[in-house]
């Protein structure tokens, strides 16, 4: 794990996300620890649950979080557990994350409406394309929350770029095989080519791997 931490730095990624919600708590403790530790106090930290916790749960461990300096928790619980999140993000100074398995705006909403969410993550492809994220995105900048976009990188970077308030967007290094172009990362950030529409092409491996097509419209 601090080995990919340090590729992941060396690489011009400007943040690190480790998984916690272990079955044994303390591990994520001692996970974190080691990690804080490797990294320094400067450099970006989160933590993903994927709700694994219960209120109670969620409560005691963002606490005992406190120390780390992590820019977010994310999913630290159900995710459609709108006033459990609200509740933690009154109670805690670090910043609650959520949002990417909720499939509309509407759902969104609920979140923004309860003060439920700090970093709001919509996945543009679950709610619905560019013009529902297009809609969701002035509701989530009235109430100044920053936006971390999940998955995709390759359609949410430049859903992010539009945004005015703080935005960070995932990387996944194992979709680089689907495309011909890659995104160039330097210094902590992603950079928007000058290619047409997305910038991105099919590789050869993306076709390769294709098991099915389907056509519509006709």
């Amino acid at each position: 794990m601090l080995e990919n931490a340090s590729a992941s730095l060396a690489s011009g990624i400007g943040g690190i996300k480790i998984k916690v919600g272990q079955p044994d708590w303390k591990t994520d403790i001692a996970r974190l620890e080691k990690v804080r530790e490797h990294l320094g106090d400067d450099v970006p930290l989160m933590v993903d649950a994927n709700q694994q916790w219960d209120r109670p749960t969620a409560m005691r461990l963002g606490r005992i979080f406190e120390q780390f300096n992590l820019v977010w928790i994310e999913e630290p619980l159900d995710a459609y557990d709108a006033e459990g999140h609200a509740h933690l993000a009154r109670s805690l100074d670090t910043a609650i994350a959520t949002g990417e398995m909720l499939a509309s705006v509407g759902e969104h909403l609920r979140l923004i409406e309860v003060d439920a969410v700090d970093i709001i993550q919509p996945d543009a492809p679950r709610i619905g394309g560019f013009t529902q994220f297009l809609r969701l995105a002035p509701l989530a900048e009235q109430k100044n929350l920053q936006l971390a976009p999940h998955f995709a990188m390759e359609i949410h970077l430049h859903l992010a770029a539009t945004y005015p308030h703080g935005a960070w967007v995932e990387h996944f290094d194992w979709l680089d095989p689907l495309f011909n172009e890659h995104l160039q990362i330097r210094d902590g950030r992603m950079h928007l080519s000058a290619r047409p529409g997305l910038g991105f092409t099919l590789s050869e491996q993306a076709h390769a791997w294709t098991v099915a097509t389907a056509e519509f419209g006709r």
